[in-house]
């Protein structure tokens, strides 16, 4: 982080951050900080000792090594998490998904067998599909709720897929728990959903999980759009788009493995376009033409 002009750091604050840093790093003793620091040994045991009294960090009484306090950095982990609006950080980023695709954002939750809408930025073009915050949609055939469940443990999936009533909404919807599930291995390697015109006819949607800083899935952002204007030709761009912003999302919430930037948080999934060459939609065409077990 650059420091505004004219201003200047505090240097004793700034040690003591760096011989922070440098413990919970995996263990760290005054000759080494010393080192690091280029002050003399007496200094840096005071800067170490000071963060131990504050209960930052603990001393192994055989090594003499300094190592972070797990129950200090755990209470002040929930302090922080209790602070963060997931809901809040992901909405901000709709306005830009919705700007870039031109396309209805959507930012869903699982909730039983059900996908809930929890925010949403409309498109502006004249024909637009949007959809009623506290509307629900069956997870089987929209891409929010494939994506979301594609993350779930296998055995919660097994238990849904075998008491799920798949009723067919258009004749693109996947009605049997077979091909449902191997739709879903799909979706998961890809790493996006798309629903082709399973929910409604001429309605084609796009989303991506977002993950928290547990990197557990707890909702996932999409679009949609008229069939018309989301075509085959613009899956690949528009999926890149909704990917990128779901790694942004994700990196603000502070999910391992996407790394902040400038621009925002990118994940390393997000680094070229996606192909439909295999996708969730071309593998649930390839698998209708197949009769399965």
């Amino acid at each position: 982080m650059e420091t505004k002009r004219g201003q200047q750091l505090v240097q004793s604050l700034e040690r003591g951050l760096t011989a922070l840093e440098m413990a919970v790093e995996g263990g760290v003793r005054s000759t080494e900080v010393a080192e690091v620091l280029a002050t003399d040994r007496s200094t840096a045991y005071r800067l170490l000792y000071t963060l131990m009294a504050k209960g930052y960090l603990i001393q192994n009484p055989i090594t003499r090594e300094f190592a972070p306090n797990p129950i200090k950095f755990l209470q002040l982990h929930s302090k922080v998490a209790a602070l963060l609006d997931w809901t809040e950080v992901a909405a901000g980023f709709l306005n830009i998904l919705r700007d870039q695709s031109g396309e209805t954002a959507n930012l869903g939750v699982l909730q039983g067998n059900h996908i809930v809408y929890v925010a949403h930025k409309p498109g502006q073009a004249a024909l637009s599909v949007n959809f009623a915050l506290g509307m629900s949609r069956p997870l089987h055939c929209s891409a929010l709720g494939k994506v979301l469940l594609a993350q779930q443990p296998v055995s919660e999936i097994e238990q849904l897929v075998a008491e799920y009533p798949f009723e067919a909404n258009t004749a693109k919807t996947i009605t049997d728990a077979y091909t449902f599930k191997q739709h879903l291995l799909t979706v998961q390697s890809c790493g996006y959903a798309i629903d082709d015109e399973e929910t409604f006819e001429g309605v084609r949607c796009i989303a991506a999980p977002i993950f928290d800083h547990r990197k557990q899935a707890i909702a996932a952002v999409g679009i949609s759009g008229p069939s018309t204007r989301v075509t085959i030709e613009r899956l690949p761009r528009l999926t890149y788009l909704v990917m990128n912003i779901a790694g942004q999302i994700s990196g603000a919430l502070g999910a391992p493995g996407f790394a902040a930037n400038g621009n925002g948080a990118v994940s390393s999934l997000t680094a070229t376009p996606p192909s439909t060459k295999s996708s969730p939609i071309t593998e649930t065409r390839e698998m209708s033409k197949n009769e399965h077990p």
